[in-house]
């Protein structure tokens, strides 16, 4: 009911504001009205289809050199007083513009043909501009709305999976709303972020990103951190996504890993038009553990399942804990206006429910744009607003702590699950209700279930804002100047709140409460002159411009501790002042500003050769401190391309259009604040400086990138091949050393190290018509090779002592017991180490003679692989029949390694059916004869204390993820009323043709660089079925 009632009050709101606008802007002067009427004039009348008979709606009439013009209405038709000889332009978004003239005859039939050359052969590029395709030096692929709404996700970038090249996408295991880790063309900062930049209308979005998770004892994630999530795809005209530094230079830091470039709708000229989609999908788990119902406990005092084999299977499922989730997302949007002011209004609502119990995500979008020309032909206004609401409650990824998924994986199939749903009982000594559940924590956290999901609180709400303004002023033909800004502004307020009897590591006899509010600031502003000119075969295209960026992230206030004498009362009064986990969480934040200035210049002769060059220079606030302060960094970029086919006639070949391309380009990435100057903190009242030496020497991490490619159209453009060779060096990479405590400073900061990335990126489309039936096929090819060339320099000096720190054969960045990522010179980023059992000489398991046991060797770390795959493939058709469509996408992630220490704790307690398996078979295998599997489990099993060697698992996976199957009704049976009112079946994550792990390989439980391929108690990836609805009126 809020869902529509939003809805319906935003619709209500803005349906008179276009129209209002349109009326006064079309109403013609008195005089005009004279000049339009004259004994000559006489009534013309038409229709305008499509070329398919379709009646098109809106489509502009105009006659030439007047002011006199028409739209078409609901059934195609127009009508317009004209003179002979008068030339009428028409025109519609998308389709060929016509001219004709007036003659006596007064009635015209019209068919307009689809301008598929003009929105093929243009993209979006860096800073928001528009250029053809056969001049751009680097790689870009465009992606259509079409390819992030037929199957929604909440957040929209999920739905590039396996639809571009040369990127790699990880969704975070806390399902609808999480955030995605998005790496283009490899990791290439050992310490940095590598996800990618989002650049919404030419201006670069905050990130708001949150840190990795860390340890056994994650919490429950507060949803979308990444700064894109949050948008509504159902706003988004086209993406273009730049893979290479060559096309990201001009971003200089932000862009240093890959842009993601976002043009959204704008108002379009003609009658107010109104779309609106419905995408339901129900979710269930898809890829989960195998558990055994056959064997339960020894005896009352012991937890673990290595009982006798029951009398009859137990009924118990872990898996009937979750329930069938769903995510519905509502959205209109109404565009209206006329030649000189186009308006646009949307609003939409995702409305979701997890499938584990009592967990929910709520998104509400609004976004206002106007775009007004102040000055006809001249000066340009653009302006838009976006205002965000959105809840989460109960999100979680993974971990020990208030994970229902434990206890559920755990439990004995012996005992009756039943009796712990009711989660808690009156407990008349505490006056209040207590957690009901007999077993304990077994070390594990473990609590009641239901008690978890129905007691413990995590709820995150965020407020949004922003705000963004573009005014362009056209000096001449060849001339253009713009300034741009955005306000993004964003408030989360995160609670925490732990019933009174949960686990005492979490809370009081009486609770505990946890509040945080957290603000986000950013404000960009740019200003760009360009200039396209051209001399007969020559051409010139030049861009120069500055940017300045100021953010403020982190900036909280707050409060946490355990709860006082009133029980569950959660309030800052309640809390225990004088208790030492009683703590403020005030933050004044961190505070960042960059400057830039930059230039592009692009020569070209007679369209077939180009040659790009760029420039920008960046001054940090980070290297305030440093002797970059007033020079800052320059990072330049140079490209070249040639087009044959505007050379020569090659039309007795299958060519009709093939270009050449390279660029080499260099990049950049700043530290993290404070890291260079002397920085203070509050301790206990006292103001202290914080323990390390600034680092005023420190250079920016630089990033060198060659890439070679190739654009070829065979068979009159049915056959497309782009393909690009890569190969980028990350040098200059920021390190933390450690000291010793004597010397008053925990570690001091240093460049070094140097990470090479090569690889190949390739996209193959076919597209055939026969009549009525069309098919198109798009194939899309990554594989990238990530080493390290080098770690520190050994003879970098220590500042304190002005000793070299000497060989740093490795460096272990990420640990968990038996799991960590250790970055070693000739390894690569994201491999993964893991302990395994002690063998002798022959390399045999060492099977103790005296009593037959075995030994986890803990001394020597095992290298398992990698968690970043080999070779990423997309296979994605599209197949239609008049008004019947199919869609199909299967993907493959081949080679990489993943690691499960859910499986390893579940064959530890003997819920796994592995273990089961082991019992039934007498033993499990070792060196050729049986061991006892309890003992066995005892030792190889254990979750992250376990011996994970016995736990990777090859993380290739092939799987049919989306799939649709829809019907557009024909026009005609609304009487023109409704239009495009398409109907369609849709399924994500539909079926695992091949996947050796316990879990989807393709979960991440961190968005950052590591913690990848980690599964210790992670949600359950999702299968998505559905419909949508789409219709315009």
């Amino acid at each position: 009911m809020r869902t529509n009632l939003v809805l319906l009050v935003g619709t209500m709101f803005h349906l008179a504001v276009p129209t209002l606008a349109y009326s006064a802007n079309t109403q013609q002067s008195p005089d005009e009205s004279v000049k339009s009427i004259a004994p000559e004039n006489i009534q013309i009348k038409g229709s305008i289809k499509d070329s398919k008979g379709e009646a098109l709606i809106g489509v502009n009439v105009k006659i030439k050199n007047s002011s006199n013009g028409t739209i078409t209405d609901f059934n195609g038709e127009f009508s317009l007083k004209a003179s002979t000889g008068d030339v009428l332009e028409i025109s519609y978004v998308g389709y060929k513009p016509i001219t004709l003239t007036v003659s006596p005859n007064t009635s015209y039939n019209i068919v307009m043909k689809e301008d598929t050359e003009t929105l093929e052969e243009v993209v979006v590029t860096a800073l928001g501009i528009k250029r053809e395709t056969k001049s751009l030096t680097y790689n870009v692929q465009e992606v259509k709305s079409d390819v992030i709404t037929t199957i929604k996700d909440a957040s929209f970038v999920n739905s590039l999976t396996g639809k571009i090249a040369g990127v790699t996408i990880n969704q975070s295991a806390n399902g609808i709303g999480g955030s995605t880790r998005v790496v283009m063309r490899g990791t290439k900062s050992l310490f940095g972020d590598n996800n990618a930049l989002y650049v919404v209308d030419g201006i670069p979005l905050s990130s708001m990103r949150s840190t990795q998770p860390e340890g056994s004892f994650e919490m429950p994630d507060g949803g979308d951190s990444d700064g894109i999530s949050s948008i509504n795809p159902d706003d988004i005209e086209s993406m273009s996504v730049l893979t290479g530094a060559a096309a990201a230079a001009l971003y200089g830091v932000s862009g240093a890993n890959g842009v993601v470039l976002i043009t959204t709708k704008k108002g379009k000229e003609g009658k107010l038009t109104v779309n609106y989609s419905n995408n339901t999908q129900f979710t269930t788990p898809f890829v989960t553990p195998r558990f055994q119902n056959t064997y339960g406990r020894k005896n009352d005092l012991v937890y673990e399942s290595w009982g006798n084999k029951l009398a009859t299977p137990s009924s118990y499922d872990p898996l009937d804990f979750f329930q069938t989730g769903f995510n519905e997302i509502n959205s209109m949007n109404v565009t209206s206006g006329n030649d000189r002011n186009q308006t646009y209004f949307s609003a939409s609502s995702t409305n979701s429910r997890g499938i584990i119990p009592n967990s929910k995500y709520n998104r509400y979008n609004f976004t206002l744009r106007n775009t007004t020309e102040l000055i006809k032909d001249k000066l340009t206004l653009d302006m838009s607003a976006s205002y965000i609401l959105q809840n989460n409650h109960n999100l979680m990824v993974q971990g020990q702590a208030h994970n229902p998924l434990v206890p559920l994986y755990l439990f004995p199939p012996s005992d009756d699950f039943t009796k712990f749903k009711t989660y808690e009982h009156f407990n008349p000594e505490r006056n209040f209700p207590t957690q009901n559940w007999t077993y304990g924590e077994q070390g594990l956290s473990m609590q009641n279930p239901y008690w978890i999901v129905n007691r413990e609180h995590f709820e995150n709400n965020k407020m949004r804002y922003m705000f963004t303004a573009n005014l362009s002023w056209k000096i001449t033909d060849w001339m253009q100047a713009t300034g741009r800004l955005r306000v993004d502004n964003s408030q989360d307020t995160y609670e925490r709140k732990i019933s009174a009897s949960s686990s005492n590591l979490f809370a009081s006899d009486y609770g505990n409460y946890l509040k945080q509010t957290t603000q986000y600031k950013n404000f960009y502003a740019d200003a760009i002159l360009n200039i396209d000119k051209r001399f007969g075969n020559y051409g010139i295209n030049a861009n120069i411009g500055a940017s300045v960026t100021d953010e403020v992230s982190g900036e909280k206030i707050g409060y946490e501790g355990h709860l006082a004498k009133v029980a569950n009362l959660f309030t800052f009064e309640n809390i225990i002042k004088n208790d030492p986990e009683t703590r403020p969480l005030d933050s004044k934040g961190i505070h960042t500003n960059t400057q830039a200035v930059f230039a592009t210049l692009q020569l070209s002769y007679k369209s077939a050769v180009f040659l790009d060059v760029t420039g920008r220079n960046d001054w940090f606030s980070t290297f305030a401190f440093t002797s970059h302060k007033n020079s800052g960094f320059f990072y330049p970029s140079v490209g070249l391309s040639f087009v044959p086919t505007e050379m020569f006639d090659l039309s007795h070949t299958p060519i009709s259009f093939l270009k050449l391309r390279a660029s080499y380009s260099e990049v950049g990435n700043a530290p993290q604040p404070y890291m260079t100057s002397l920085a203070y903190g509050i301790s206990g009242g006292n103001i202290e400086s914080l323990p390390f030496i600034p680092a005023t020497f420190l250079e920016p991490e630089r990033t060198k990138s060659f890439e070679v490619g190739m654009n070829m159209r065979l068979f009159e453009d049915k056959l497309n091949l782009d393909v690009t060779y890569y190969n980028s060096n990350t040098y200059n990479q920021f390190f933390t050393i450690s000291m010793p405590p004597s010397s008053g400073y925990s570690h001091f900061y240093a460049n070094g190290g140097k990470v090479n990335n090569w690889g190949i990126e390739s996209t193959l489309t076919y597209k055939q018509q026969i009549k009525d039936f069309l098919w198109h096929s798009s194939l899309t090819f990554t594989m990238n090779r990530n080493k390290i060339k080098e770690l520190l320099d050994p003879n970098t000096i220590n500042p304190i002592t002005g000793e070299k720190i000497g060989n740093m054969p490795y460096i272990d960045v990420c640990t968990n017991d038996s799991y960590k990522q250790r970055l070693t010179e000739g390894g690569s980023i994201g491999d993964i180490y893991v302990t395994g059992l002690k063998r002798d000489h022959q390399g045999e398991i060492y099977v103790n003679p005296q009593n037959g046991s075995i030994q986890a060797d803990s001394e020597n770390w095992i290298k398992a692989g990698n968690a970043d795959p080999k070779y990423n493939i997309g296979w994605n058709n599209t197949f239609s029949y008049k008004g019947i469509s199919l869609g199909v996408l299967i993907d493959w992630r081949i080679g990489g390694v993943c690691v499960s220490a859910t499986q390893a704790m579940m064959d530890r307690f003997g819920t796994s059916q592995a273990s089961a398996e082991a019992r039934d078979n007498g033993g499990v295998v070792v060196n050729g004869g049986l061991l006892n599997p309890e003992s066995y489990y005892s030792v190889v099993g254990g979750g992250t204390t376990g011996l994970l060697a016995f736990y990777t698992y090859s993380a290739t996976n092939v799987r049919l993820r989306e799939m649709t199957l829809g019907y557009t009704l024909p026009n005609k049976w609304f009487n023109n009323k409704l239009k495009d009112v398409t109907v369609s079946l849709i399924g994500k994550n539909l079926f695992m043709f091949y996947n050796k792990a316990p879990f989807d390989p393709e979960l991440a439980s961190s968005t950052g660089t590591y913690y990848q391929g980690i599964d210790y108690f992670m949600m359950p990836s999702l299968r998505n079925i559905g419909f949508s609805v789409k219709l315009q009126f």
